[in-house]
């Protein structure tokens, strides 16, 4: 068999079906690039652009007696919109479209019309799209589920009969409650510093409890102020009659009857003056870690509740027991909320860039390489399901209008969560073959030592410069 020669790998010419002859053709080729000249140097930097767009150019031709019919399909193949399949003679199929094309007659080459065809590749259209904000989403269902918490202890708290209540009892059933609020939620220790103090406002301001816990967040980015002299309700409407901060008025079968529960005004202008503290990013790490916080106690005030429905109601009465309830409920969602907005504050980050080369050691040190921080992708993914597991379980005993905003929340925190992970980088196993400072593993690693503490951190290595010859948590890239 005789070797393949360059005419045997010619290609009849045509553009979108309609053949025509080629005598020659150009096209240019290379990169686009920019140079930059500075003073006192000899030789310049040259930035590449990228690569040059192809406009192939073709000097064609048709010919024949039926000349006239060829011309008149290859012009109407000419003016058609859009992108075409042009066959190239020499290299082959391309999806190009037309641009400035000339045909041309003379009559001393009768039956022959010419063309001058020029071409530019078709490439990607880039348009944008729509990218939904997931944090944005999430932020807007922790609110919602902030509400819905806040009212419904507001209707649990006004059928009380707070005459009944047992102190003894409630202080008991609430320490632990007290305990959790003085751990996760710093700010308000001065409000509820001790068991007695709870107590007193479950019993005689019920409204209060409730209003401390709305101001800890900000509606999207508004602090709360007391400049107004208007008292804040959290969006609680009062069905029946009555005033103040202590309850409302004891009908004569022993229920409240219009029971209020609002917040006391000289109140609200104490917590005002309160740090706000609405949830924010800072680091991953950070905010992973008050996430599993938060998460842990709310599992904590569920399993309490879990408890209490399988043990006895008789102690302290009924009227304490929905009391401890409704509490336990509340701080419990609170929880969930301060956990959800810190995961909705955690952002999409893109992989930092490879390092183009890698400068010296000198040279990192004298000055230090800036790159984004970016999660690990396993950390993440673990933090979800922890998340999705804690309000699944809240879910699980709440009514249906609560629990339909616990699944809302759930819904967006996985598909928040699961962006932010995909963004991250995964997690591999090494094991140094002896003991080595993490600024040499890290720049053995990624040729960036700044990433030394990121190693330290992850590990828990007591002393930066001795990582213990044994398995270590790094990331892949």
């Amino acid at each position: 068999m005789a070797d393949t020669t360059w005419r045997d790998q010619l290609q009849p010419a045509s553009f979108r079906g309609v053949p025509f002859f080629v005598d020659s053709d150009s096209q240019s080729v290379g990169r686009r690039t920019q140079v930059h000249e500075y003073p006192q140097r000899d030789k310049p930097f040259v930035e590449d652009l990228g690569r040059k767009t192809r406009i192939p150019k073709l000097a064609a031709f048709v010919v024949g007696d039926d000349c006239f019919v060829k011309r008149d399909d290859l012009l109407k193949a000419l003016d058609q919109p859009g992108p075409g399949e042009l066959i190239h003679p020499w290299f082959g199929r391309m999806t190009v479209t037309a641009t400035d094309c000339d045909v041309s007659h003379e009559r001393r080459e009768g039956g022959v019309v010419r063309f001058d065809l020029t071409f530019v590749e078709d490439g990607e259209k880039g348009f944008p799209a729509g990218v939904p904000n997931t944090s944005k989403q999430l932020e807007e269902s922790s609110e919602t589920l902030l509400e819905s918490a806040l009212s419904r202890y507001k209707a649990a708290m006004a059928i009380v009969n707070r005459a009944r209540l047992s102190v003894a009892a409630l202080q008991n059933s609430i320490a632990g409650v007290q305990m959790l609020i003085q751990r996760e939620f710093a700010s308000l220790i001065g409000l509820v510093g001790s068991v007695e103090a709870l107590a007193d406002m479950l019993i005689n301001a019920p409204g209060n409890f409730s209003a401390m816990f709305r101001a800890q967040f900000a509606r999207f980015g508004q602090s709360y102020t007391g400049s107004s002299t208007k008292p804040y309700n959290s969006g609680y409407s009062n069905s029946g009659s009555g005033s103040g901060s202590s309850g409302g008025a004891v009908g004569s079968g022993g229920a409240v009857s219009g029971a209020v529960v609002e917040a006391d005004p000289l109140f609200m202008q104490t917590v005002a003056k309160l740090a706000d503290t609405e949830p924010g990013f800072t680091s991953f790490v950070e905010s992973r870690r008050d996430v599993t916080s938060k998460l842990e106690a709310a599992r904590t005030l569920t399993a309490a509740a879990v408890a209490d429905s399988v043990a006895s109601s008789a102690a302290g009465g009924l009227a304490t027991v929905a009391v401890v309830k409704a509490a336990r409920e509340l701080v419990r969602d609170m929880l969930l909320v301060h956990a959800v907005r810190t995961s909705a504050a955690m952002p999409v980050v893109l992989p930092p860039a490879a390092l183009p080369a890698v400068p010296s050691l000198e040279q990192q040190v004298a000055l230090p390489i800036a790159r984004p921080e970016v999660p690990a992708a396993d950390e993440i993914i673990a933090l979800r399901d922890a998340a999705c597991e804690a309000l699944w379980g809240a879910a699980l005993a709440a009514p249906h209008e609560h629990f339909t905003q616990l699944e809302s929340v759930r819904k967006q925190l996985q598909t928040h969560l699961t962006q932010v992970a995909r963004s991250g980088v995964r997690l591999v196993q090494v094991t140094p073959k002896q003991s080595l400072p993490a600024l040499v593993l890290a720049y053995q690693r990624f040729g960036d030592a700044s990433r030394a503490q990121e190693i330290v951190t992850r590990n828990r290595v007591k002393h930066p410069g001795f990582l213990p010859p044994a398995v270590l948590q790094v990331a892949q890239e």
